[in-house]
């Protein structure tokens, strides 16, 4: 028996609403929300049928994240990987500038900086990343090697981040941010409110953090993503 199209128009409303809650509805194209209806169409099994006024809400959230899964996939197409060892063993802070003038970018393995109460810049770096060639040079990166699966499908363990250090996160960005109990992390901005950024995982085992809305919470914004080899 098919779902109803009243209940897939339903279920359309709240994701809708909980869309316009985090403040990424202004970003859903017709594709995604063409996408999204039929997908609602599609996963809506017998069982999640039985209750829709208790499942719909779980449901809306869940469907929002995939499509902010989907909008960075899109906005960060994965690029071809290519790094080198660097000239001289330096750590990070020291690294930057050297990187820079040769088109590349410091890479560090975060899994070995994300430990609470180390200090990223004092890690040594022995790779630099080679910058693609629409990438502007002058401005300030870090690379960084991801750690985990809390942001699968869309960074896997092993994938590259190129971080621009120093910018003003907006909803739906990735960034990696400084959580004091957990050392560097990398997150999606869900919401900007009441001082704080809400940063959530793509993958739904994790739960979100928050941190304050202040400079020194934010290392840097995601421009690019690399497959590992």
């Amino acid at each position: 028996m098919k779902y109803r199209e009243e209940s897939v128009d339903d279920l359309m409303r709240l994701v809708a609403g909980e869309l316009e809650i985090s403040g990424a509805m202004t970003n859903v194209s017709e594709d995604t929300l063409s996408w999204i209806r039929d997908d609602l169409r599609a996963v809506a099994s017998a069982h999640e049928r039985e209750d829709d006024e208790l499942k719909a809400s779980a449901f809306a959230r869940r469907a929002s994240v995939h499509i902010a899964a989907r909008h960075a996939e899109k906005a960060l197409p994965l690029r071809e990987l290519r790094h080198r060892a660097a000239p001289v063993v330096a750590t990070v802070s020291r690294s930057l500038l050297d990187s820079s003038r040769e088109h590349c970018a410091t890479l560090l393995d975060l899994a070995v900086a994300a430990g609470a109460g180390r200090e990223l810049w004092e890690e040594p770096c022995e790779q630099w990343l080679e910058l693609p060639d629409d990438i502007e040079p002058s401005e300030r990166y870090l690379a960084l090697r991801v750690a985990g699966d809390s942001m699968s499908p869309v960074l896997e363990s092993r994938d590259v981040i190129l971080i621009k250090l120093g910018t003003a996160p907006v909803v739906d960005d990735l960034v990696v941010a400084r959580i004091p109990e957990n050392g560097y992390v990398v997150k999606r901005v869900a919401s900007i409110r009441n001082g704080r950024f809400e940063l959530s995982s793509f993958n739904p085992q994790y739960k979100s953090m928050f941190v304050p809305r202040h400079h020194s919470s934010i290392l840097g914004t995601v421009i690019a993503r690399f497959k590992h080899e």
